[in-house]
């Protein structure tokens, strides 16, 4: 309890539900429903049930999402099958790109502070005829 203030559980956990299910952490869902997140924190620690509820109501948002995701892409935007392809067949569709050095090798990385000034104007001539 906050300030020594007697919360109504039931009812915070209605005033905080509606911020969870859009996805928004309990940290965050409390702040915006002006509760104390210790009382809600304390109420999870020490009930299963509304720790699974918690978790239920802030993935709501996440099955919502991917069913709209999969129901455009049964409408055929390519759009949202290539979205979801280089997220979830990443194998074969991820934009990753890698970055290496000459022949594969590792990028060498020098810290600054150890060039002598000739290297650093070296560096400097290279990036302005760029």
């Amino acid at each position: 309890m906050a300030q020594g203030r007697e919360w109504d559980r039931e009812e915070v956990i209605e005033i905080v539900k509606p911020y969870l299910k859009l996805g928004y952490s309990v940290n965050k869902s409390c702040i915006l429903a002006e509760i104390p997140t210790s009382t809600f924190a304390t109420w999870m620690q020490n009930d299963e049930v509304l720790r699974k509820k918690v978790a239920a109501w802030r993935n709501n948002i996440n099955a919502i999402a991917r069913k709209n995701v999969v129901e455009s892409i049964k409408e055929g935007d390519n759009n949202e099958s290539r979205w979801w392809l280089e997220r979830k067949e990443k194998e074969d569709f991820s934009l990753r790109q890698e970055h290496t050095g000459k022949d594969g090798e590792a990028i060498e990385v020098k810290n600054m502070q150890e060039l002598t000034d000739e290297q650093l104007d070296e560096i400097i001539n290279r990036m302005t005829q760029a």
